[in-house]
């Protein structure tokens, strides 16, 4: 059973100095959605529940109304006597196509927005967090700090949902699949270099051919990543220019952010092991 949010009535007469326990919730949406998630096939996370959202709309919404929560702030700042009215249709969030985007994609707007509220938030002093306005539905008056309150309030209704979709979509896992490197598809992202890819919901594996000479310029990148050189021999270069080299049957473990890039000694195939899945990994954004 799920309450409506719109049946919801709240009392803003809590003091203004309960806004860190507001801003602590807020922060936390980004680790419960995580949690919630991990293990999710795509296919999973944009699967809609009848004429419900899916997981990965339930998420944009948080981003498209974080935007909301950015202007009322803005609203209190000048002293507007009524804040502005949220679109109860919703239809930024089903026009955004959220489905058709990757979910690290999707979840990375939402936080990068939320990061903005949290600021803005935070450089708010007592008389500015007791501004007031009127709210448009409830007709009630709204300070910012009764923001932050609604705010979390609103992440904790669609966190359930994602939860519980989530939960759902366990029961039914999803197959395995049997894949042929040479299948998939091919690209060759910088000189004497060609990539397999297969890119999951909490890791990606990418099988790479390194022609001799071929050299990766020095990068870094969140993703950690296990280099399991297959067969050839490659010279790692790592942080302050230590230089390292791994032959078959070897294997490099880099932690996220860790600088390194490579050349091969000679043509080698090798496995890159990275988790969190990303589209890109430093390479290719040269």
């Amino acid at each position: 059973m799920r309450e409506a949010w719109t049946g919801r009535t709240f009392a803003f007469d809590f003091p203004v100095e309960r806004i860190a326990v507001f801003q602590s919730r807020l922060r936390g949406a980004a680790g419960r959605i995580t949690a919630a998630t991990r293990g999710l096939t795509p296919t999973a996370l944009a699967a809609r529940q009848g004429e419900n959202w899916s997981i990965q709309e339930h998420v944009g919404h948080l981003f498209e109304i974080d935007a909301l929560h950015l202007k009322r702030l803005d609203e209190l700042a000048r002293g507007a006597n009524e804040l502005s009215a949220a679109d109860m249709d919703n239809r930024a969030t089903w026009h955004a196509k959220f489905n058709e985007q990757p979910f690290a994609e999707v979840l990375q707007s939402a936080l990068a927005r939320r990061s903005e509220l949290l600021q803005r938030l935070s450089a708010l002093d007592a008389a500015a967090l007791s501004r007031v306005s009127r709210h448009p539905r409830l007709q009630t008056p709204m300070r910012a700090v009764d923001i932050a309150f609604f705010a979390a309030e609103h992440d904790d209704n669609h966190i359930a949902a994602i939860e519980r979709i989530a939960a759902a979509s366990r029961h039914t896992p999803a197959p395995a699949i049997t894949l042929r490197w040479q299948d998939l598809p091919l690209d060759a992202p910088i000189e004497l270099l060609e990539r397999h890819r297969i890119i999951g919901s909490d890791a990606m594996i990418s099988h790479i051919t390194l022609r001799k000479g071929c050299e990766v310029p020095v990068h870094a990148h969140a993703n950690e990543q296990f280099a399991c050189v297959l067969s050839g021999k490659v010279q790692f270069t790592l942080a302050n220019d230590e230089q390292c080299v791994v032959e078959a049957g070897g294997v490099l473990h880099l932690p996220g952010f860790a600088p390194h890039g490579a050349l091969a000694l000679e043509t080698a195939v090798v496995l890159d092991v990275f988790s969190p899945p990303s589209e890109s990994t430093g390479i290719d954004e040269r």
